[in-house]
């Protein structure tokens, strides 16, 4: 059981993806934490917040890491765009999540059934331009790969690693990891 509360900070990166494993193992086996909290979590928060994780997840309304991941407020710092892809914009959030709010840990959540990727690997063309410029950055990552769930897993990677070359991500020393959640299930697979 996750016993973080979200006015301790967490700095080890190992004990942060045990308290998301675990959490996704509650919500798959429908034993969440109870909800009776919430008004002393917005009382510990309401002066800063200690996340013990960033994530980058996918826009899809059928993803959010709050959920299957079983965490409450102030647990994870998250960014989300379609495609979970690391933009500047996202890039910098994440230097904020690990420099200044001191997340030891950062988790890209692919999914399956990603709209963008499968756009991406599907050559979608003729959409808006911010859309588009979307997808084909996707689309680097993926061209090669033979179906729409190894694109999900590839793009995952490349996020990933991107994530990792980051100069203040390496400085600060976080630890970097990828995963996929499958909608179908609520499983969070490991990468």
């Amino acid at each position: 059981m996750n016993l973080h509360s979200p006015d301790v900070s967490v700095t080890d990166a190992e004990l942060a993806l045990t308290y998301l494993k675990e959490g996704n193992e509650r919500f798959v086996s429908n034993n969440l934490m109870a909800r009776t909290t919430n008004k002393e979590d917005l009382e510990k928060t309401k002066d800063g917040q200690k996340p013990f994780a960033t994530v980058l997840t996918c826009s899809d309304s059928r993803t959010s890491p709050e959920i299957y991941f079983d965490q409450k407020i102030g647990d994870i710092f998250i960014i989300r765009n379609a495609g979970n892809y690391a933009t500047l914009s996202t890039l910098g959030s994440i230097e904020f999540g690990a420099e200044h709010l001191g997340a030891p840990l950062v988790v890209v959540v692919g999914h399956t059934m990603c709209g963008a990727v499968a756009a991406s690997h599907g050559k979608a063309t003729g959409l808006s331009d911010n859309l588009q410029n979307i997808i084909n950055n996707i689309r680097k990552h993926t061209d090669s790969c033979s179906t729409k769930e190894e694109a999900v897993i590839a793009n995952v990677k490349a996020q990933v690693e991107a994530i990792k070359n980051n100069p203040v991500i390496k400085k600060v020393g976080t630890k970097v990891v990828g995963a996929e959640y499958n909608i179908a299930t609520g499983k969070v697979t490991w990468l």
